[in-house]
């Protein structure tokens, strides 16, 4: 097939609306790939800073782009006007943060797809949000989804995967060993850089830093998707991790040696007496080596390493663009990723 009949069939087909709402640092490497990929229409960016209202979009990213959309502040006027097929959500790791946007779009009869790391699994500790939007979502013929590369996809929807070709599991170890240094000022933030150990301790207990969302959320997702029911889940409080000698952040920030540079975070569930999953997330700046592990322990045993592991933020972003076509084409309700279609590439997916 020759160029210009490609790119008239190109033109032929439909692409998906999409409206975002959030630009902070991970909405904004949400916007541009939105921008770049050839089966999306990018219609509207909602954000609540008034700094950013009535700005081009493509200036704020500091991209070359004929987009003409500008920053807006009302998400329902937004709505009410461009009618998307989905929302992207990218502004809180709290649900019940997220929930109120939720509802606006499911009103409007919008499916919903968002990064808020409580929404991956939220039936367990936000039972009564879960079942109100899952009940509006299927009046209104929509789908709802939390996801992200972790949780959404490394520590959870992964493993799940990896154990098909088990005849038996006993035991599952899931590791996501990464630099930090290398992801966004927010997330060096938010799992302590900088900080004294003892002022990394004040912050945990009053939780201006949270260290990794997420741990309790992938494991109530594994045992939903293999049926297994833990005696026991225990998401224990985050480890400083301390550096070595003194060195200086992505973001030009100096850290004296014996300053917190990281964490770990961990949590395990058991069946009985026996540890059967237990997930590791360590994250900190420093020359070590990076990967993403899962360990299945059972027949047979399998173990699978990501070599220099996944980048959480390049990572997030494609999960979002890929996951368009496929929360479109899903059931109605508030689903889990463990309830998609097979996730994939999918920039050459189009709407029907």
């Amino acid at each position: 097939m020759k160029i210009y009949e490609i790119e008239r069939l190109n033109k032929m087909r439909k692409k998906f609306d999409v409206v975002q709402v959030g630009l902070g640092p991970m909405g904004r490497l949400i916007a541009r790939l939105l921008l770049e990929r050839k089966n999306i229409n990018f219609n509207g960016i909602v954000d609540i800073n008034p700094q950013l209202k009535g700005q081009k979009l493509v200036n704020l990213l500091e991209i070359k782009d004929e987009s003409e959309i500008i920053l807006e502040s009302d998400f329902s006027k937004v709505l009410h006007r461009e009618k998307p097929d989905i929302v992207i959500i990218a502004t809180s790791s709290s649900l019940q943060n997220v929930a109120p946007l939720i509802e606006l779009a499911i009103n409007e009869g919008s499916h919903i797809l968002s990064i808020c790391e409580e929404l991956s699994f939220p039936f367990y500790h936000y039972p009564k949000i879960s079942e109100k939007l899952d009940t509006l979502a299927k009046s209104h013929n929509v789908t709802i989804i939390g996801t992200g590369i972790n949780p959404g996809y490394l520590m959870d929807l992964l493993p799940i995967i990896i154990t098909a070709p088990c005849q038996k599991v006993e035991s599952i170890k899931i590791t996501r060993m990464m630099n930090s240094d290398k992801r966004r000022e927010p997330f060096q933030r938010k799992i302590g850089t900088g900080l004294t150990s003892k002022e990394f301790h004040e912050k945990l207990n009053k939780k201006e830093i949270t260290g990794h969302v997420g741990l309790t959320e992938s494991i109530q997702m594994i045992s939903a998707a293999l049926g297994i029911k833990f005696d026991e889940i225990n998401e224990y409080i985050p480890k400083e991790i301390l550096t070595d000698k003194e060195f200086v952040t992505s973001y030009g920030e100096k850290v004296p040696k014996d300053y917190v540079c990281g964490l770990q975070s961990k949590a395990i569930a058991k069946k009985g007496e026996k540890e059967f999953l237990i997930l590791d997330f360590i994250a900190f700046a420093g020359d070590h080596e990076e990967y993403d592990s899962v360990v299945v322990e059972g027949i047979p045993n399998i173990h699978q390493k990501i070599i220099g592991g996944v980048h959480g933020d390049l990572g997030t972003a494609a999960m979002v663009a890929n996951l368009i076509p496929k929360v479109i084409e899903a059931r109605p309700g508030l689903l889990t990723m463990k309830d998609l279609p097979v996730p994939c590439y999918t920039e050459n997916i189009w709407k029907d």
